[in-house]
């Protein structure tokens, strides 16, 4: 009997004027995404390449002078955060987001953009999957289904069905299950046209991880859909005409998909307050005078940048005093998005956002993994220099020709590069997770309101 139900509520659909137009606009727009995408992701990486190229060059001309230009005299490294391959997926705003950091043993300046093209232009949002499943499919799936039992009321069709002792857990799931495998078949053929785009073109690398991400990302995608699905059954088992249901869902749709998402950052702005960025240079300037003033006088003067005869422990003292005070406003930044991020997860639309975000390793993730990056990779130009200088970091040296001879040998194959690494694929679900099981949540909720609704439903 669940069958049955399941093949009528499927043949309607793909009968209906609202799933060829959903499945059209559904495939163009992943299609549009796609070719933007290669295009886009092709200049990024050329960008990123030869701004990587720029600062290796300069590396290795400053390997030549010694080890006090590579670990310390200006200009210092610029270090960038790598293009994302799997920007289609879940492009995270990544484009307003900072790229590049300046480095060396003693400094971390920053963080920096270092971007080509109109900056203005950004602002507008990307065609990514989140915004195709989770602003056209969630509208779709509710468009499907406000009139899936109040609609069948109206027309005298739900009193027909229930007069054959048929029961009515059988034919709400049966109307489940066919409404989400009509809403699959646009999903399913609007992804393979885009991983097809992607594969033939051959500019974004798709190796095994990024593929298990992506299956991740569909099984995601379902799990959201199935929410608004259930939406749709669940408010029109609460009216007694498919016109009030509709409202309502409208009026659903634009909570979960407009407002709740975008309300987040203006909270947490007021929430969560930063200080203002003058101030905290300010900060960063007397606390490393202190430093400075503390040790000046012993053993003659002494600078607040170091400088080849100048104990290496002293100036790491300062520098770490510097970074600290940056790296706590730093932190503050990203604690202010995470804020936001938890007041969004009111609506499934933003929980979907950002678990995508997380498994495809793209917005706040990746800058946040990026700015971990950049202070591990200061500490391993740190542990080069301590290794490398060939006398005792605690004491004055004087700079005669044998000590510059000394600290001028280098090699550059032996200077520490800077990567950025991509997460495992196990960290990237273990950070999705729990917005994963939010999700979950909410597709229970819904249906077993559902349930409840249609039980005491009224189909006279």
């Amino acid at each position: 009997m669940l069958s049955t139900i399941i093949q009528r509520e499927l043949s309607d659909h793909l009968r209906s004027l609202r799933l060829s137009l959903t499945f059209i606009l559904v495939v163009v727009v992943m299609i549009t995404a796609s070719a933007l995408y290669v295009h886009d992701y092709r200049q990024l990486i050329a960008d990123y390449s030869e701004n990587v190229n720029a600062n290796l060059r300069s590396l290795a001309e400053k390997a030549k002078k010694g080890l006090y230009d590579v670990v310390s005299f200006g200009p210092n490294q610029l270090i960038y955060r790598s293009p994302n391959p799997l920007g289609l997926i879940a492009e995270g705003h990544e484009k307003d987001l900072p790229n590049a950091f300046e480095v060396d043993a003693f400094e971390l300046t920053g963080p920096k953009m270092k971007l080509r093209g109109n900056y203005t232009l950004w602002r507008f949002d990307q065609l990514d999957w989140v915004f195709i499943v989770g602003v056209i499919l969630s509208f779709a799936a509710l468009v499907l289904t406000y009139d899936g039992i109040s609609g069948e009321r109206e027309a005298g069709t739900l009193r027909l069905c229930l007069s054959n002792a048929l029961p009515r857990s059988t034919l709400l799931l049966g109307k489940f299950i066919g409404a989400m495998i009509s809403l699959m078949i646009p999903l399913i053929v609007g992804i393979c046209m885009s991983l097809l785009i992607l594969s033939v073109s051959g500019v974004v690398p798709l190796d095994g991880a990024h593929w298990q991400r992506i299956g991740v990302v569909i099984l995601l995608s379902i799990l959201y859909t199935s929410a608004f699905v259930a939406l749709g059954l669940f408010v029109s088992s609460l009216t007694q005409t498919s016109a009030v249901s509709l409202i309502l869902l409208l009026l659903a749709w634009v909570g979960f998909v407009v407002i709740i998402p975008k309300t987040g950052g203006l909270l947490a702005s007021e929430l969560v307050q930063l200080p203002d960025a003058e101030v905290v240079s300010q900060r960063a300037k007397d606390a490393t005078y202190d430093v400075v003033t503390r040790y000046s006088g012993k053993g003659g003067g002494f600078s607040w940048n170091w400088s080849p005869g100048e104990p290496l422990s002293r100036s790491v003292q300062v520098a770490d005093t510097q970074i600290a005070i940056y790296d706590e406003y730093r932190n503050r930044q990203i604690e202010q998005v995470k804020f936001a991020q938890n007041l969004t997860r009111l609506s499934p639309t933003a929980i979907y956002q950002i678990a995508c975000e997380s498994l495809a390793g793209s917005g706040i993730k990746h800058y946040e993994r990026f700015l971990k990056q950049a202070r591990e990779y200061r500490r391993t130009l740190l542990q080069y220099t301590r290794e490398k200088y060939p006398y005792d970091p605690d004491s004055f040296h004087p700079q005669d020709d044998n000590f510059r001879k000394r600290v001028s040998q280098i090699n550059f194959d032996e200077i520490p590069k800077f990567a950025d690494k991509p997460p495992d694929v196990s960290i990237s679900i273990a950070d999705a997770i729990w917005n994963i099981l939010l999700l979950f949540l909410f597709n229970t909720i819904f249906f077993m309101g559902t349930f409840l609704a249609f039980v005491r439903y009224d189909v006279r």
